[in-house]
């Protein structure tokens, strides 16, 4: 009867002094929109599962971005597994939180800095299957708080789900007391308020939105109901020349909340 106690006290002091280790500290690399975005390779992903035994935040030397950083101790014995899950900016506004001693099933890619290995995470599962799931990358390994991407060309889209306008004024507008920007096109049919995304998210993105510039955008017949008689258009992607800024994926679901079918 006493080694399952000596063991459940033995984890429980493990947790107890890596959640003490949490720490803030510098890093020389230079904080980017997408730190470690080109490293990353769909022929070295990942998936393991493991036991999270510390959390760093790293900051560029200039003090720019935080950087979050898991460090998950492998259930099959190889060790433990420095894998970065991106700025804290994204990660913090996810409803999945990661803490000290959670299992978690990491999927990733794995490469190697400066010597030493580095998992860039693109999935976390929280508990079990179907727990809680932290989406940091697409398929290819492209990140979801990377918003803007540029066009293969510059030829607007063009059908009946695509308003043409341009940029009128912007408005923000809150929601589930989360703060959100919006924009007023003038169109040919009268002006239209569209979507923008959160401040939170919008105002990280590359993007220099002017009143006069011309736009076209991508809609959806699902308007977002911000007060009585007040709706805003749901953009799911706006193109302005050769940069394409993605708001909402095919299935109507947000890129920066989105969250994987049966997740």
């Amino acid at each position: 009867m006493r080694k399952p106690i000596w063991t459940i006290s033995l984890m429980a002091a493990t947790c107890l002094m890596a959640s003490a280790g949490q720490v803030v500290r510098l890093s020389s690399h230079d904080a980017t929109m997408d730190r470690w975005g080109r490293d990353f390779d769909v022929r070295h992903k990942i998936t393991f599962t493991g036991r999270v035994t510390g959390i760093e935040r790293t900051r560029s030397a200039a003090g720019q971005e935080s950087e979050v950083t898991l460090l998950v101790r492998n259930f099959d014995g190889n060790g433990t597994a420095t894998v970065d899950i991106g700025p804290a900016w994204f990660v913090d506004h996810q409803s999945a939180k990661i803490k000290v001693c959670d299992m978690v099933q990491v999927t990733g890619s794995k490469v190697i800095v400066d010597g030493h290995g580095l998992i860039i995470g693109s999935m976390i599962r929280l508990g079990k299957q179907g727990g809680p799931v932290l989406a940091l990358r697409r398929l290819s390994g492209r990140a979801y708080w990377v918003g803007t991407e540029m066009a293969q060309n510059n030829t607007p889209p063009t059908g009946a789900n695509v308003i043409t306008g341009t940029f009128n004024s912007f408005r923000p507008y809150t929601l589930d007391n989360v703060q959100y920007q919006s924009a007023i096109l003038d169109t040919n049919n009268g002006q239209m308020l569209i979507d923008l995304g959160p401040d939170w998210y919008y105002g990280r993105q590359n993007l220099n939105y002017q009143i006069g510039q011309g736009v076209s955008v991508i809609v959806r017949n699902n308007p977002i109901t911000i007060g009585p008689n007040s709706n805003v258009a749901s953009s799911y992607s706006i193109y302005n020349g050769s940069n394409i800024y993605n708001i909402r994926n095919a299935d109507g679901t947000p890129t920066y909340y989105w969250t994987p079918v049966g997740g």
